[in-house]
């Protein structure tokens, strides 16, 4: 760690030295203003979120990192709320997009990571685990998307997970996050919001253009080396886009106070490749390939509960990739503005070890899991006039399957043996084939108003063996082979209604549902995030419900912007676990029985602010605050997962004509007061997660009542146009994250003792 922090300190004077000779430089013509409008957030932004540049390269006479023009004078387009380009201010919903200038500030080391600072994201700060919360929910009830493709199957489980993470950060152009429900435009899962990663991809151009970029990080308190690389080429009929990421994240990690974290780290390489080809004018074939592969994964939760040291849970290896082909044609006839028409294949393959050591054995169980999923869809785009109207179909198989091993040494013979233990997850199919109706009416020059229904069929068909069943644990092989399908319908309506040329008032109506899945009718096994509970199958589940309500105001000026919203979203036959009695995991011990039952119902509550404003030309102050509240009535306690009061402060300096802007952002989150009953066994409680659950002995809780303290951290960028020239650029980043070095833990991290000390992370981007 000396060597780390010494690098840290030669990093940064090369970065000072760098800002000091950019200053002294010629002076530059600032930048043309970009000639298609950049995909931008319904939510106020900093001038750097805002000033984003075309993706070729730049001419000899563009400068970067100058000051943007007001938030009203270019269109804010987004796609996922309405599943095609729309204006923001026309959509009832919240929408924020993390734009590809906030995800090279920031240099973050996971996709979750990227969403941090983001208004109503909770996103925890963990090594190889993250699962953003939005308005209460997480996990399966969060809807993750890869270019519009759903990341979420039947095996994804409704705790902390490393789906969303096992994007290459490398390939991320921009993310676009709903924060509430979006079942009506994509279906099963979407309650608490939507998150859609969206990928670099190529462009046509009046003449062949090449270009890319190459950029390295290094990151102190964990070690951490990403290295990226992209390349275009394009022309009037042709656009290629592709690159490669990898990441080594050192197995321990410097927390507050200079307290060193093991195991914690990962290795990760990925890649992404998209070509386009225009045949004709408005007709577009797009084939488009992305993925990632982790491996060496390593977890601090539980980690020290053998005696040996071997970890408690280990990742050898994490696969997943997707191919997706696309066909656009727009204006073919009246009927049809835009027509598209898609269809991919997804696959995930993975392997996680538990290891358990008892005064007689030390057993290892494997787990290995494929999943595949084919996907196909067609949707069409009709004008009427102002009004808009977008429908279409979607149908999705996926093949679920996993095995175990165990490897059992006997202690103090060291005699292996092998074997296949009971208690797996029976492999199966489940497919969902729905039908989705948008609507957008212009009701007046004032009012828009928008409408959505979908109707869904989902099918599950389980194909169980014999060692599939848990000796004695209160279930037979005939209760897990099943047959089950839902019919579950959703629906919407919204309005926005413009008071002034800057004030609007939008509110918006929607359901939600999430239909069950294979993890929460037939889990079996060892604890998931516990050390004290384990699964048993759930064979008769319906789906969860939700309908949400939201209004609020919102303001778009030329000096400054504001969004503040309220919701209730009340939720109906949840899914929720229930103790009784006790199963027996075989090679790992006795556990408390879990099983899940419609047993929950209730609602979450909440607001959420966001503003910015420009008191001079140079400056942008910039903030976001958010506060969740939620009851379980079925038991008269919170719902798991509900993240404290939380936000962010900051001020954003980028001087007119200059090659350099700084920032400080301020984040903080209140005190956890109100832990749920389910709290009290998560690792994450407990006064070091590495020893597991809370518990009497040599584990209590991190604070008796089980509440979280509050926290604030102070982090400090800067950037710099080092260097360059006709055809090339170099720009210097630094980050200071947790400058103050404070020692201090995130709700729901799980996986972490405390979040990361200081950290000094330093890149360098050059562009071609």
């Amino acid at each position: 760690m000396a060597l780390a922090r010494l690098l840290s300190v030669g990093l940064a004077t090369l970065f000072l030295g760098s800002c000091l000779w950019a200053e002294e430089g010629q002076s530059v013509t600032p930048k043309p203003e970009a000639t298609a409008p950049e995909a931008k957030t319904s939510e106020p932004q900093t001038p750097a979120a805002k000033s984003a540049e075309p993706k070729t390269s730049p001419p000899a006479t563009e400068e970067k990192n100058v000051p943007a023009e007001a938030p009203t004078k270019m269109p804010e387009v987004v796609v996922t709320a309405t599943r095609t380009p729309e204006d923001v201010k026309n959509i009832p919903q919240n929408v924020t997009v993390v734009t590809q200038e906030d995800i090279e500030r920031k240099q973050a080391l996971t996709p979750t990571e990227m969403l941090r600072e983001t208004p109503g994201v909770y996103a925890v700060q963990v090594s190889a685990q993250g699962s953003p919360i939005l308005r209460g929910q997480i996990g399966n009830r969060v809807l993750y998307m890869w270019d519009g493709i759903r990341i979420n199957n039947a095996a994804l489980f409704g705790g902390p997970n490393g789906y969303f993470n096992e994007y290459p950060v490398g390939a991320v152009d921009r993310m676009e996050v709903i924060r509430g429900p979006g079942s009506v435009q994509y279906g099963s899962d979407a309650i608490g919001g939507v998150i859609n990663v969206l990928s670099k991809h190529g462009d046509f151009t009046d003449s062949r253009e090449i270009s890319g970029e190459a950029n390295t990080i290094y990151g102190s308190a964990n070690n951490e080396r990403t290295e990226t690389a992209d390349l275009r080429i394009s022309d009037k009929n042709y656009a290629f886009a592709g690159g490669i990421s990898t990441q080594d994240i050192d197995r321990t990690y410097r927390a507050g106070g200079g307290e060193e974290q093991e195991p914690a780290g990962f290795r990760t390489i990925g890649g992404y490749a998209n070509i386009a080809y225009q045949p004709l004018e408005n007709h577009t074939l797009r084939l488009s390939w992305i993925q990632n592969e982790r491996d060496d994964i390593d977890y601090y939760g539980s980690s020290r509960l053998n005696a040996n040291g071997a970890p408690r849970t280990f990742g050898p290896l994490e696969q997943r990739g997707i191919v997706k082909f696309d066909y656009t044609a727009e204006d073919l006839a009246p009927p049809s503005k835009e027509f598209s028409y898609y269809a991919y294949d997804q696959f995930f393959n993975a392997q996680r070890d538990r290891n358990v050591e008892s005064a007689t054995a030390f057993t290892t169980t494997d787990t290995y899991t494929h999943q595949s999923t084919l996907g196909t869809g067609a949707q069409n785009v009709t004008l009427w006039g102002p009004h808009k109207f977008t429908y279409g179909l979607d149908y999705r198989s996926e093949l679920l399957a996993s095995s175990l091993v165990q490897r059992k040494q006997a202690l103090p013979s060291n005699v292996v043996t092998y074997a296949v233990p009971a208690g797996n997850t029976p492999d199966g199919t489940y497919e969902a084939f729905d039908g989705f109706a948008l609507g957008e009416f212009k009701a007046r020059d004032f009012l828009t108003l928008s409408a959505g229904v979908r109707f869904e069929h989902d099918h599950i068909h389980s194909k169980p063996v014999p060692l599939d069943v848990i000796p004695n644990a209160g279930y037979s092989l005939a209760d897990i082979e099943l047959n089950e399908a839902w019919n579950p319908a959703t629906w919407s309506f919204g309005l926005v209604y413009n008071v002034t040329s800057e004030w609007d008032l939008a509110g918006d109506i929607a359901t939600g549902f999430r239909a069950p899945d294979y993890s929460d009718l037939l889990s079996a096994g060892s604890p998931v995030y516990s050390t004290k509970t384990a699964s048993v199958p759930s064979p008769v589940l319906s789906p969860e419900k939700s309908i949400t309500y939201e209004f609020g105001p919102r303001h778009h000026g030329e000096r400054w912007s504001l969004s503040l919203t309220g919701y209730l979203t009340r939720l109906h036959d949840v899914i929720e676990s229930e103790i009784n009695g006790t199963v027996t995991i075989p090679g790992q011990g006795v556990y408390e029985a879990s099983h899940n039952a419609n047993s929950g119902f209730g609602y979450t509550t909440g607001a959420e602010l966001a503003f910015a404003y420009n008191p001079a030309q140079d400056w942008n102050i910039f903030g976001n605050a958010t506060y969740t509240y939620s009851q379980d009535q079925s038991i008269n306690a919170p719902f798991r997962f509900t993240p404290p009061a939380f936000g962010t402060l900051g001020l954003h300096y980028q001087p007119h004509g200059k090659r350099w802007w700084a920032e400080g952002v301020e984040m903080f989150a209140f005190r956890l007061v109100r832990p749920a009953p389910g709290d009290e066994q998560d690792t994450g409680f407990s006064s070091d997660p590495a020893y597991g659950s809370p518990n009497t002995t040599n584990n209590p809780p991190l604070r008796g009542n089980y509440d979280i303290p509050g926290w604030a951290i102070t982090n400090l960028r800067a950037g710099v146009t080092a260097w360059r020239d006709s055809r090339r650029t170099f720009d210097l980043t630094l980050d200071l994250n947790n400058v103050l070095d404070a020692r201090y833990r995130e709700a729901y991290s799980q996986q972490q003792k405390f979040a990361p000390g200081i950290n000094a992370i330093i890149g360098g981007r050059l562009r071609f």
